[in-house]
Formats: structure tokens, sequence, C-alpha cells
């Protein structure tokens, strides 16, 4: 288990209550996670079996850690996003399954677009960790462009009948409901796009999984012609666009990617200083103490930029958390699989039955999570918005430079 400590005793200026309530994240993970290897699932992005993930998830909820963004108006404990911030970094830090939760995934469209009866079904099981959901935006030709969509809910009486292949969807497979996004026939906007609840057990939908080449599946959704009532839409008609983006910016501006580096980077120095090439402890070659010297330098600004972000809400400073923590995910994997040399290309996933973490073994370095870990991070420079599209936004929005011809 990462050692996981916040700098200062204020967590990177989240605030001293939210440190504190980090390190009480911190102890109820180190106790649950103990034995997880024998539930390693390594086709699931977490690495555990689903059963694990929704006993850990109840019994989060059972001790009261689980969504502190959620106000006392809505039967949560109003801790605020600081303390959700801290909670998704030592989750992300710990190893647990516990960063792609219903609320990290759905919880803002929820609290801030559902109406009063879907709020009331929904947000109390999410507060007591009883239900997965997962958000399903993504087409095979529509990906960053979200505006090319092509999913249809027809009207059909007072509802709708969906219609549309969704895909790089993660967790549907294990998930109970999925957020998603359709064109609706909104009388003044033909084509708008409106957001709307799913049960993935109705009749209509299918569910694909689909390997990625770390070995974990995202999945492919289709509905099939499926029935809607009115009361599946989230928010309202149309609205859709508006609070993508808002939902999208939510993701962005989490401490969880700064969290995966400080595990990443622990289990690096660990194995420096347990390993030796030529006679030599390689935490003695200079080359070595300088590179992770400055990988600890970037771990340590990211966490402070991307909790300046969560202090901003709807400020440019999210998409560039996203940018710098996504990247130094990759400077990080090459750095360790680099150092580790032949050692690093070794490959398991996490929570598998490899040597301890660390280790120096003939079954690689780190236990193979370094090899993992560089195929696992090509993809987050591209998920929640590609950050070549996000350095546009912080040159137009965030710098107020002029926009781009295009």
């Amino acid at each position: 288990m990462a050692e996981v400590a916040f700098g200062g005793g204020d967590a990177f200026g989240l605030g001293a209550d939210a440190a504190a309530f980090g390190e009480r994240v911190r102890a109820f993970l180190d106790r649950e996670l103990t034995g997880a290897a024998g539930y390693a699932d390594p086709a699931d992005l977490t690495g555990l079996a689903e059963e694990f993930e929704r006993e850990l998830s109840r019994r989060a909820g059972a001790e009261g850690l689980l969504g502190s963004a959620v106000d006392a108006a809505h039967g949560g404990p109003g801790r605020g996003a600081a303390h959700q911030a801290a909670f998704d970094y030592v989750a992300a830090a710990c190893d647990a399954p516990l960063v792609d939760t219903a609320l990290t995934l759905a919880g803002h469209p929820l609290l801030h677009d559902a109406n009063a009866e879907q709020q009331a079904y929904f947000l109390p099981r999410m507060l007591r960790g009883e239900i997965l959901m997962c958000i399903a935006y993504t087409e095979p030709d529509a990906g960053t462009d979200l505006r090319a969509i092509t999913t249809t809910a027809a009207g059909d009486g007072d509802g709708y009948r969906l219609t549309g292949v969704k895909t790089l969807v993660t967790g549907a497979h294990k998930a109970d409901w999925c957020v998603t996004i359709a064109r609706t026939p909104e009388p003044d906007r033909p084509g708008a796009l409106t957001m709307f609840l799913v049960d993935l057990a109705a009749p209509g939908v299918t569910v694909r999984r689909r390997p990625t080449m770390n070995g974990w599946t995202l999945d492919e959704i289709e509905f099939d012609d499926v029935r809607l009532g009115a009361d599946a839409v989230l928010g309202q008609p149309g609205q859709a666009w508006r609070q993508l983006v808002a939902a999208v910016r939510s993701e962005r501006s989490g401490l969880f990617y700064l969290g995966f580096a400080r595990h990443v980077l622990d289990l690096l120095v660990t194995y420096v200083r347990a390993t030796r090439r030529g006679g030599q402890l390689l935490a003695d070659d200079p080359l070595v103490r300088d590179a992770i010297a400055g990988l600890e330098i970037d771990v340590e600004a990211g966490s402070v930029l991307a909790a300046r972000a969560v202090a901003a809400p709807g400020s440019a400073l999210a998409s560039m958390a996203k940018v710098f923590g996504t990247e130094l995910l990759q400077r990080l994997a090459q750095t360790a699989t680099e150092i580790a040399g032949h050692a690093g290309t070794v490959w398991a996933p996490p929570h598998s039955s490899a040597p301890p973490h660390g280790a120096a073994s003939p079954h690689g370095a780190a236990g193979g999570r370094f090899a993992w870990e560089y195929l696992e991070r090509v993809h987050g420079t591209i998920g929640a918005g590609a950050n070549e599209v996000l350095r546009d936004g912080i040159a137009d929005f965030g710098l107020g430079l002029p926009r781009q011809a295009r």
C-alpha cells in the first residue's frame, strides 16, 4: 500500500479538514484492500472483480465516505468539493476501485439537472454505494466532437424510442444504469441533444465487451428501439450540450490523475531502492535520482494545480489540470520502464498474483506494473476531451488569445 499523505497538512491547498478526511479514507482502504489480490480480474479496468468493487462501495457508503459533494438538502454529508477531491486522490493513490463510482461519473448531472423524483431514487443509493453507473456519450463517428452524435430518441406517445450505438464506455458490463445523450425532435430545435437515464437491464439494450491493448475491456452499448418514459429525461429536453460541458469539466478537475501518479512514483522509488545493476543500487545512480526528483516535483506541482481547479470550477484550470496530469502519467510510465530496462517490459495488471510491487524479480519490475502503466496511459490524453482541443480552450478562454481560424 502506498503511503498517502498530504504535504503541509492542508492537502495541496484543499484545507486541513479535507486532508484529515483523506487520511480517514486512507485508513479505511488500508484495511479493506487487504486480500484484494484474491479477487483479481484483469479484464476489468480496476483489476478487481465486480463483486469486490460492489462490496467495497457498500462498505464505504456505510462508513459515510461517499458523496462528499452532495449537500445535506439531498441527503449527503455536505462536506464539499475539496473533500471529494481528497477522496479521489487517496482512492487513486491506494489503487482502489472507488474512483470509478456512480457519483464520480454521473453525480454532476444528477445533482444539478435531475428532478426531485430522480434525485430521491438515485442519490440515496449512490451514497450507500448500492448502485454502479456509467456514462455513454461517445459513438463510432462521434468522439472528441460530440456534435456529430447520431443516436436518436424519437417521440413515442409520452416517451421516447432510443436507437443508436455508444462506444468506448467504461464499466457498462457491470453498471446498473447509464447516462447517455441522443438527438430528440424538439419543436424549435430539430436534432437538439437531450440527456437520458437508461436502465441497462431494459429490453433492447445490449452491452458488448471489447478488449483494449492493455487486457481490460471497454464496452459498446447498442440501443435497439429502447422504450423510455418521459421520466427518463435528465434535465430539460434539448439542453444536453450545456449539461455535458459542465459534467466533463467536473471530471477533468479531479485529483485522481495525480493520485495515480503518486502511486506509480512510489512504486518506482521502492523499486530503485531494492534493485541493483552492475553491483550498484539504482537509487545511487545520479541519472536515476535526477529523473525521479523531476517527477516528484511534477507530481507535487500538478497536485497543487488540480487543487486550484477544484476551488475554481468553470475556469480554464480544470483543462490545465487534465492536460498536465495525463501527460505526467505518460512521462512517468516512460521513465519507469526506461529505468527498469528489460524488466520493465514484463506486463501484469493491477492486483494480480505477481510478486509484491516494488520487488526485483524475474517476473518484471514492480510486479509487471510499469509495463501495464506504459500501455494504459496512452488513452488518457484523449478521454474527457483530447488534450490538443483542451489546449485551444486554454489559449482562448484562459489566456484570452485570439481564436484560431478554422
